[in-house]
């Protein structure tokens, strides 16, 4: 259940959740940042990851292309590392069940 954390997000998040979500990844840690959203979503289709993030253009390429990827939308807004890691690990159980549903967006915060 690997997650693809975008740029919005701190790449700090990726030690932190390691234990919950083992081999996730951070778009900078792909090589990803300042790339294209697009390029953001085809990567994560192409290695089956699950893209987690607070951008909205996200939310357009899941009804746009539909999915895969799927797609964990924070509706947090500005909150510190500590609350995001909070949601991620809390809600964990939520996060995987809807990984293996026939769902392509995920709203938590």
């Amino acid at each position: 259940m690997m997650l693809l954390l975008d740029e919005n997000l701190s790449p700090k998040l990726v030690a932190r959740i390691n234990n919950t979500y083992p081999g996730s990844l951070h778009v900078l840690h792909s090589k990803l940042d300042n790339s294209p959203d697009i390029e953001i979503w085809c990567y994560a289709k192409k290695h089956q990851m699950t893209i987690v993030t607070k951008d909205k253009d996200f939310l357009h390429y899941a009804t746009q292309y539909g999915y895969p990827p799927k797609l964990v939308y924070l509706t947090t807004g500005n909150v510190k590392l500590a609350v995001i890691e909070s949601i991620l690990v809390e809600n964990e159980a939520i996060i995987k069940s809807f990984i293996k549903r026939d769902e392509g967006v995920l709203k938590i915060g």
